[in-house]
């Protein structure tokens, strides 16, 4: 019945979904959910226009596709589930903790609910330097870096204790240049603790792991559980960049 309908009136869902794509482009602007939307609206509009019947080698191209990612994305989301609730206690190196965006000059929920997170840490762990990384975005006034420091220091942390990595724009160069700040310390090999949102861990620890620390540790910050399935999601397609990105390095 359903596809039925599509077949006879799917330009009525085809409407649906453009007025829907404005009125999200308005409110929330270019983010990655507009941009998921974006996608799934545009397969609908084209997938429902192809006679299956008629091609059925594209038939079989689309259920081979739909089928791989089908099984990537269970298995990748299994493995991100598994560093949901990281809350490690190992001695570390370093703590490093990553950047998530602010609105100007103001932390944004994310990024300010990794810093709480790492507090508990840092304060039982006087003796380990901190790192917070994160470079500056469109629509921000300071780096990323220098607002996390602000706000460390704010919570009675030392500021000598902190070092900024304020260059950094993805994951990947979150963790590679605060390696080469551990590198120009003098620190071989050296074993982190990783501060993140939990969704973020898994990809964070493997990226870690790629750019040769020795030990990848880490502390989760809770993430809001209605923002949880997008950022799953989009964890998703992170995952397999970094996979990607790493195979070809």
């Amino acid at each position: 019945m359903i596809f039925k309908f599509i077949r006879e009136k799917g330009h009525i869902v085809d409407l649906i979904l453009l007025v829907c794509l404005a009125f999200f482009l308005v409110f929330w602007g270019w983010n990655f959910a507009v941009q998921f939307f974006t996608l799934i609206t545009a397969a609908f509009i084209i997938l429902r226009r192809i006679n299956y019947e008629k091609h059925i080698w594209l038939k079989r191209i689309l259920l081979t596709g739909f089928g791989i990612v089908a099984v990537s994305f269970v298995i990748i989301e299994a493995l991100v589930f598994t560093q949901l609730g990281s809350k490690d206690t190992e001695q570390a190196d370093y703590v490093i903790i990553l950047g998530s965006g602010i609105k100007g000059t103001e932390l944004t929920l994310t990024l300010q609910q990794r810093l709480d997170a790492s507090l508990e840490y840092i304060r039982s762990h006087p003796q380990i330097p901190v790192i917070v990384s994160g470079g500056q975005g469109p629509g921000e006034s300071i780096p990323e870096a220098l607002a996390m420091r602000n706000y460390l220091v704010d919570q009675g942390i030392d500021p000598a204790r902190i070092t900024m990595e304020d260059r950094s724009t993805t994951t990947q160069e979150n963790l590679a240049f605060s390696k080469k700040i551990l590198d120009v310390a003098g620190i071989e090999h050296p074993e982190i603790m990783i501060v993140t949102s939990d969704y973020h861990m898994f990809r964070a620890k493997y990226i870690a792991a790629k750019n040769g620390y020795a030990a990848e540790y880490g502390i989760s910050a809770p993430s809001p559980g209605y923002l949880k399935p997008i950022n799953m999601i989009r964890e998703y397609f992170g995952t397999i960049k970094a996979l990607l990105y790493l195979f070809i390095h």
